[in-house]
């Protein structure tokens, strides 16, 4: 029996506001994080360190903090512009400030917890009342006079804690499994680093160098352009013989090492950019603001997954697909891709930028070597991130559930890492 709770509009229970104004010229290289949307998605994504590019100087920080404060541990944060509905709880010592216009903040809580209200906005009914505040068609956004107005039931605190709680259950071993892959990332761009960048490999100290348009090398190594050993774009769907279901990423699903979904659907309404085919251990790189660093690896994917042609996929042919991966993440190889970008607006590299880039090519069994160490954390992070796509779906199930009192929170235990371990 779905219980019945009090309605309260959010403006009566919260503050609901802005930022101040920061200019473009107050941009700084370094200082205090100037978080936008993108960010902030990231952030609700689980990411631990975020692309961000943009920063305030301390000076300027203190100034906006003493007129209207900044962001604190509990205030909750909604992106409000382009991508339109996403939460984000600011945690302890999270020091930030934020671009108006683009992200509503919500603080100052009265009757409510934030914790509840972020899991809310998750919620099928969050997400109708949002919806319902949409304006524009372009540019779609929210407004904060609209937001002020949005009515929501409010369960007892004691409930809403409850409910917070196992949800929260589920995102912290999300978390958790998610700065397990950060690390093994880190460590395996560090040996990228190590063997092929400073050339510290096993039995490093018995090779002779020899000069390269990339430097000294090992001798026997080779300088080679990127589509030498690896295709580009190597295939793609004709609509004649394309099935009728495909599993489809496009540009928003991929950050930095990871897709964070396939939305399977019919070919015949599938975007006109849906047409690359992808198969294990390609990599995708995306086409356009290479400096967000959007690629990741292809393992295991459904049968008919394909790609948005926004996206250069990469397949190793005469060298290792670890070994690919890696490169293709380094800092060299994405300033090269920045530096190639053209557009103002939409700055964007092409399949040929990637087909000319240089690549050193390893002899020797060296590569093999590469592949024993690594290929165990890929397969590592593999399970870690199937781990966590159990761990979002069953989330998902009970937050609709939780938030309309469908369900008894007495009724829904914690979840345990070693049931999704058996999933």
């Amino acid at each position: 029996m779905i219980q019945t709770w009090p309605s309260f509009r959010l403006k009566e229970i919260c503050d609901i506001s802005s930022s101040r104004r920061i200019r473009a010229h107050e941009y700084t290289k370094s200082g205090v994080p100037f978080y936008r949307g993108k960010e902030i998605i990231e952030k609700h994504n689980g990411a631990l360190k975020v692309t961000t590019d943009l920063f305030i100087s301390e000076k300027r920080f203190s100034e906006v903090c003493a007129k209207n404060g900044a962001p604190s541990a509990g205030d909750l944060l909604l992106t409000s512009v382009g991508t339109l509905g996403v939460p984000y709880v600011v945690k302890p010592g999270e020091r930030f400030y934020f671009k108006d216009g683009n992200l509503t903040w919500f603080r100052k809580f009265d009757k409510i917890i934030s914790d509840y209200l972020y899991y809310w906005f998750l919620s099928p009914s969050g997400k109708a009342e949002l919806k319902r505040c949409t304006i524009g068609s372009s540019q779609p956004a929210f407004t904060i006079v609209l937001l002020k107005d949005i009515e929501i039931a409010l369960p007892p605190l004691a409930v809403q804690q409850r409910i917070a709680s196992i949800l929260s259950a589920y995102d912290d071993l999300i978390d958790n499994n998610t700065r397990r892959i950060e690390i093994l990332e880190e460590i395996a761009q560090r040996l990228y680093e190590e063997w092929f960048v400073y050339f510290r490999f096993p039995g490093h100290e018995e090779m002779g160098f020899k000069e390269s348009e990339l430097g000294e090398i090992p001798e026997g190594w080779e300088v080679q352009e990127l589509g030498n050993v690896a295709q580009i774009n190597p295939e793609a769907i004709k609509p004649k013989s394309a099935p009728d279901d495909v599993h489809y990423i496009d540009i928003a699903s991929v950050s930095p090492g990871r897709i964070d979904k396939a939305e399977t659907m019919q070919f015949s309404n599938a975007p006109g950019r849906a047409r690359r085919i992808v198969r294990s251990g390609d990599v995708l790189w995306s086409c356009v603001r290479p400096n967000r660093r959007s690629c990741a690896m292809i393992i295991e994917p459904e049968k008919d997954t394909v790609a948005s042609t926004g996206f250069a996929v990469l397949r190793a042919e005469s060298i290792s697909k670890h070994y690919l991966y890696q490169y293709v993440r380094a800092d060299q190889f994405v300033s090269y891709l920045v530096n190639r970008a053209t557009g103002a607006a939409y700055p964007a590299v092409k399949a040929s930028d990637f087909k000319e880039a240089v690549i050193i090519v390893p002899q020797g069994d060296i590569l093999s070597h590469f592949d024993d160490s690594v290929a165990p954390m890929r397969s590592l992070i593999h399970r870690l991130e199937r781990k966590n796509a159990n761990l979002r779906a069953q989330r998902d199930l009970l937050i609709p559930k939780l938030i309309s009192g469908e369900v008894d929170v007495s009724d829904i235990p914690m979840p345990e890492d070693k049931e999704v371990e058996a999933a």
